[in-house]
C-alpha cells in the first residue's frame, strides 16, 4: 500500500475509489499484518498526536458527495434519456454501499484513535512519572481475609470486608495509606519517613510499630488498638471533633471515637478482643445473638435465617480457635437449644 495513499486516507482527501482500495487492503491479512506491525514499531515524539474520527468521516463524505453530485449533474445534462426511477434507485444504491463502507471506516478510525492515544498516555505517564503516584487497591469480601507485603517491608493483614489504598511505591518525606474496615499493620520502622493511616474518622501516625484500626459503620465506632510500639492518633478533617487532643498510645492502649456520642478517648483493651482475629481466633464478650450471627456472616461469608419461633433471651460469651463453622454452630446450638440446616451459603436455624 502507498503510504502517500495511507496519508490521504487519515487526512480524509481520499476519492471514494481510493477509500474503497484502502479498505480491501485493511481488511486483507497481508493489510492488517502490515498495520500491526506499524503499530507496534510505532515511538511517540513530543508533538502531540491527534486523530479526529470524526472529522476525517466528514471530509470524506463531503467529498464523495461532490463527485456524487457532479457525476449525477453530467448525467442529466448528457444522458437525458435515463428514467428518474433507475437514477434515484442506482443513488440509493450507493448511498447503502458507502453508509457501509463509512460505518467500517468509523470502526478503523476509532480503533487508531485508540492506539495512538494509548500510546500517547504511556508516553506522558512515562515522562510524568516523578509527580505522580501510582496507587493499588486491594479489597475483601464477606468470608476473605488478606495479608499484603508493602513495598518499604511492612505487613498488613486484612480482615473481612475491608478496602485498602496505598502508593505502589511509598516516595516523599511519609508512607501514607487509606483504609475502611478492620486491619493489622506490622510497620517497619523508618525515623524519616512517618506511616500514616488514613481511616474514616481518625489519622494514625507511627515510625514503625504495630496496631489494629477498627471501623464499624453499623455501630459509628472507630478504634485504634496498639500492640507493639507508641503510636500518635489524630481526628481527621472531617470529623465533628477535628479540633479534639492528639491520643498518644502505649502497648494494649486504644483510641476509640464513637460517633453516636460524640466522645474521643483512651481505653485499655485485651489481646483477645483488639488482635485476635488476624490468627484466626473468633472471640464472643457478652455479645447478643444477632451479634455473633452478624459477625460469623462476615467471618465465613455466608447468610442466616431466623424461623420466627426460634427467639434468644441471653447474650453470649466465647472463643472459637480457627474452627469450621459447623463446628460452630454445634457449640452454639446446645448453648441456645436451636436446629439448623445448611443450604449452599445460607444456614436456616430454627
Amino acid at each position: 500500500m502507498d503510504p502517500e495513499l495511507i496519508r490521504k486516507f487519515f487526512d480524509g482527501k481520499c476519492s471514494p475509489e481510493e477509500v474503497h482500495q484502502v479498505l480491501i487492503w485493511i481488511n486483507s491479512e497481508e493489510g492488517a499484518k502490515d498495520l500491526q506491525e506499524k503499530f507496534e514499531k510505532f515511538e511517540p515524539t513530543n508533538k502531540q498526536v491527534y486523530i479526529n474520527s470524526q472529522s476525517v468521516l466528514d471530509k470524506i463524505h463531503d467529498r464523495i458527495e461532490l463527485e456524487e453530485n457532479e457525476s449525477l449533474s453530467a448525467k442529466e445534462n448528457n444522458v437525458r434519456n435515463i428514467p428518474s426511477k433507475k437514477r434515484t434507485k442506482n443513488t440509493l444504491l450507493k448511498r447503502w454501499k458507502l453508509g457501509i463502507a463509512m460505518s467500517f471506516l468509523l470502526t478503523v478510525m476509532a480503533s487508531a484513535v485508540w492506539l495512538f492515544s494509548n500510546r500517547r498516555h504511556e508516553e506522558l505517564l512515562t515522562l510524568d512519572k516523578e509527580n505522580q503516584i501510582e496507587y493499588l487497591t486491594k479489597q475483601t469480601q464477606s468470608g476473605e481475609k488478606l495479608t499484603l507485603k508493602l513495598n518499604d517491608g511492612s505487613i498488613i493483614q486484612l480482615n473481612s470486608n475491608t478496602t485498602i489504598r496505598f502508593p505502589k511505591h511509598f516516595e516523599g518525606n511519609t508512607r501514607e495509606v487509606y483504609m475502611e474496615g478492620q486491619a493489622f499493620f506490622d510497620v517497619h520502622r523508618d525515623e524519616n519517613k512517618p506511616f500514616i493511616v488514613h481511616s474514616r474518622d481518625l489519622i494514625t501516625s507511627v515510625l514503625g510499630t504495630s496496631f489494629a484500626i477498627l471501623e464499624d459503620a453499623a455501630t459509628q465506632v472507630s478504634q485504634v488498638a496498639v500492640l507493639t510500639g507508641k503510636v500518635k492518633v489524630s481526628m481527621s478533617s472531617e470529623s465533628d471533633l477535628e479540633e479534639a487532643d492528639d491520643l498518644y498510645l502505649d502497648p494494649m492502649d486504644a483510641a476509640s471515637f464513637n460517633g453516636v456520642q460524640g466522645s474521643f478517648e483512651r481505653i485499655k483493651v485485651d489481646y483477645d478482643n483488639a488482635f485476635a482475629w488476624k490468627d484466626n481466633v473468633i472471640v464472643f464478650q457478652n455479645a447478643t445473638f444477632i451479634e455473633v450471627l452478624k459477625k460469623l456472616e462476615d467471618w465465613y461469608g455466608v447468610n442466616f435465617q431466623l424461623k420466627s419461633s426460634f427467639k434468644a433471651h441471653k447474650d453470649y460469651s466465647g472463643r472459637f480457635d480457627d474452627q469450621t463453622l459447623e463446628e460452630i454452630l454445634i457449640g452454639l446450638s446446645f448453648t441456645y437449644d436451636f436446629e439448623y440446616e445448611i443450604k449452599n451459603d445460607t444456614i436456616i436455624i430454627h
